[in-house]
């Protein structure tokens, strides 16, 4: 019996599933060592003295989330760095370390009590990788991390979700060895015992992986399902054979899932409120618009799956007011997604068949919200929806897949009747619920992603740099006096580009190296990578890579530039 046998019953939903009804947005809280040295991934080495945010407030951050209309909050207990939030039995490197409430503190305690006073589910991410712990590469850490997940999950209680991410078998390990260490993703951490785990400890739990066994990733950090995503899937492994697991699967397939898909486990689609993950000061005025997250809540939400939003308390320990502003705004936003109805409709057809809605007077819309009942697993794979006005009917929405909820938005069509034909299906019949809503019209105009990154009033952009081999270099007319730089990459375009590098900054003709480390997250998150470093003075600087996602004959940048002083 395969691992996703053990934890999931096939193509139809699972009761974890369906409970969830209309708490289909939560958010996940990252907070932790990267809040105050400005990385996304930390390398296990920082001082937990620095952890010290002397105005930590978990009621403000709640609060923030249930104005904001998240049903939810998954805490990173963990992240890769390895520094535990609660004060864990299984390695030192934990909060009782660092100066917070004088040595005495335990954030996932503070964050669990704030979710129960407030009326808030409390989920929980530990994770796997670990760049700290000495015993990470050996059976010994699987251990250790097994027993971290007892404490969580037996001690802070009830969990509406466990999540495990695909970064899990990272290379570095800095916390004292500084050396590579290799894993076998697809069998080092024994996943059937580990969710075994969660699942016995808290079967109401929802578990989130690459693979679920519940809920799927989408395979990027955008927010995005498919337009037409299924909820049914089947994962598979990159390599032949072998059984796939987090960390090792063809997440890509994730975006839209199988029509014949083996299992049902929708799309949970994450993505940061602002450009990272972990709160940077910069991006204190670059969080998501109203337009752009309501083209996410469409293709998350609307698109059969959930949406996990990314929230980060500042280094104060609250949410910044941007932040808290615009989830009030968000949750007006979802609002207006889930009301104006013009008509509805509920219906039972065989492939073939056509259910036809009098609506007895001329309506106006520009939204159609379908769910399908999932009580004998997803069936529709085909559809097409018409409209009459004036006599005459016309073809305004089709598509392939329903499933838990299904939005399509459309330019806003008035008529006084509605025609739902199903062209095909995997069982016998389907029974579904159709609304026609006439929504404010801006949410569905396209917005771009967020580049403000890059607009920044330091930035100055350079042009495209000599190519040497795996390096880039570019000789200054004048001086620069410099305190970074912000490399951005090409998404998509993995082989050359640098996860791993050096840069160096030419002064009275000699080169020296003011910076080196990792662009961290870059395929699931492509964003603008910021390195500082202390104010110099440079003739030239010289990028190169010492490592690359996938092999490559030339250093790949999507647009380079310095932050000048």
């Amino acid at each position: 019996m395969s691992i996703l046998e053990q934890f999931n019953q096939g193509r139809v939903p699972a009761e974890r599933i369906l409970r969830r009804g209309s708490h289909s947005c939560y958010a996940i809280l990252h907070f932790g060592l990267n809040t105050f040295t400005g990385k996304e991934w930390g390398y296990g080495d920082e001082d937990p003295a620095i952890f010290n945010p002397a105005a930590f407030d978990a009621e403000q951050i709640v609060c923030a989330c249930r104005d904001g209309g998240l049903s939810g909050i998954i805490l990173v207990c963990k992240h890769h760095d390895g520094f535990c939030l609660w004060p864990t039995k299984t390695t030192p490197y934990n909060i009782s370390r660092s100066p917070f409430r004088g040595g005495k503190g335990d954030l996932v305690r503070e964050v669990a009590d704030a979710c129960r006073k407030y009326g808030i589910e409390m989920g929980f991410y530990v994770s796997p990788w670990d760049r700290n712990h000495p015993d990470y590469g050996t059976p010994a850490y699987l251990e250790v991390y097994q027993e971290q997940l007892r404490e969580i999950y037996s001690g802070y209680g009830p969990a509406f979700e466990a999540w495990f991410d695909g970064a899990n078998g990272g290379d570095g390990f800095y916390g004292g060895a500084r050396e590579t260490r290799r894993i076998d993703p697809s069998v080092y951490y024994d996943w059937g015992h580990t969710w075994k785990i969660v699942r016995d400890l808290r079967p109401e739990a929802v578990i989130f992986s690459d693979i679920g066994p519940d809920v799927r990733w989408p395979g990027n950090e955008n927010g995005l399902a498919g337009r037409e995503a299924f909820g049914s899937y089947t994962p598979h492994a990159p390599v032949a054979g072998k059984e796939p697991a987090p960390g090792f699967a063809c997440c890509a397939e994730g975006e839209n899932g199988h029509a014949d898909g083996r299992f049902f486990i929708p799309p949970e689609c994450d993505v940061p409120l602002r450009p990272g993950w972990f709160y940077h000061p910069e991006q204190d005025a670059l969080l998501r618009s109203i337009p752009q997250l309501a083209q996410i809540y469409l293709r998350s939400v609307g698109c059969g799956g959930f949406l996990n939003l990314g929230i980060a308390p500042d280094r104060r320990g609250v949410l910044h007011e941007n932040d808290v502003r615009r989830l009030r705004e968000f949750r007006k936003m979802v609002e207006a997604f889930n009301s104006g109805n013009a008509a509805a409709m509920e219906f039972t057809l065989s492939a073939g068949e056509v259910a036809v809605e009098e609506f007895g007077r001329e309506i106006s819309f520009n939204l159609i919200d379908m769910a399908e009942d999932l009580s004998r697993g997803e069936s529709v794979t085909g559809y097409a929806i018409e409209v009459r006005h004036n006599g005459e009917w016309k073809e305004v929405v089709s598509g392939k897949a329903v499933g838990l909820r299904r939005m399509k938005p459309l330019p806003e069509t008035s008529g006084d009747a509605l025609r739902f034909r199903l062209e095909s299906a995997c069982n016998s019949t389907a029974a579904l619920t159709l609304v026609c809503r006439l929504v404010p019209g801006n949410l569905l105009q396209c917005d771009t992603a967020n580049a403000g990154l890059l607009n920044r009033e330091d930035y100055h952009e350079l042009h495209p740099g000599e190519k040497k081999g795996m390096s880039l270099e570019w000789r200054f007319a004048t001086p620069f006096s410099l305190h970074g730089f912000l490399f951005t990459p090409v998404p998509e375009h993995w082989a050359g580009t640098p996860d791993k590098f050096r840069f160096e900054i030419l002064t009275g003709g000699t080169w020296r190296t003011v910076a080196e480390g990792e662009f961290a997250n870059l395929r699931a998150n492509p964003i603008p990578q910021q390195v500082l470093f202390p104010q110099a003075s440079a003739d030239g600087c010289r990028l190169t890579a010492l490592h690359c996602l996938e092999p490559g004959e030339a250093l790949v940048c999507g647009s380079f530039g310095l932050l000048i002083d």
